[in-house]
């Protein structure tokens, strides 16, 4: 076995959007402020824009440090579902033979300069993009957070006997292109893919 580095700049063809499932969870703390909000049966309009506020930063991938990231599983667990497609090798291989090297990749996208918190995303309609959504027998509004001419890169590390530098480049160049990444892909989050050895 030989662990190799594989630096991969992914470039956006369209707009991206972010859904951070954490509301999945009871618990979380996005959650809790949503539950009121959704238990009135006649709701305000304030409670619809603070609905669609809670909405938008519950979504985001946002750090501190970093800013608006990408998590680097979204291209692992893509090499990992596409590579059979791709090169005929199955998810329980692929899963033991590529890692990332980081959890979060910063993301690079359009008006990154007027975002230094949260509340830069959350307040700038810029940065907000609002779909109408079946929900049992309704429609609703849900609000997302998206980002337009974005990028990211980061160093995968990939097991050269599980597969090598071609194999690798040839998945994620496809799943860039014809998965994508984030939220109601392939309609949004279509990239291309440049893949060096490093």
């Amino acid at each position: 076995m030989s662990i190799q580095q594989a630096l991969v700049a992914i470039t956006g063809i369209g707009s991206l959007l972010q859904n951070n499932p954490q509301t999945v969870d009871p618990f979380n703390h996005f959650s809790r402020l949503k539950k009121p909000l959704t238990s009135k049966m006649k709701k305000t309009d304030e409670d619809l824009i603070e609905l669609g506020n809670i909405d938008t930063e519950s979504k985001l991938y946002f750090d501190p440090e970093i800013g608006v990231y990408v998590p680097t599983r979204w291209l692992t667990e893509q090499v990992v579902t596409s590579a059979f497609g791709t090169i005929k090798v199955g998810k329980a291989k692929m899963r033991g033979g590529v890692f990332a090297t980081e959890d979060k990749a910063k993301l690079i996208y359009a008006g990154i300069g007027k975002v230094k918190a949260i509340a830069d995303v959350i307040n700038n309609p810029d940065f907000r993009h609002r779909m109408i959504l079946p929900q049992k027998d309704i429609r609703i509004a849900k609000d997302f957070p998206i980002f337009r001419d974005w990028s990211f890169s980061t160093v995968l590390e990939f097991d050269d006997t599980v597969v090598d530098l071609a194999g690798l480049t040839a998945i994620i160049k496809r799943s860039a292109m014809y998965v994508g990444f984030g939220d109601f892909r392939p309609t949004f989050g279509r990239a291309t893919a440049e893949v060096t050895s490093v």
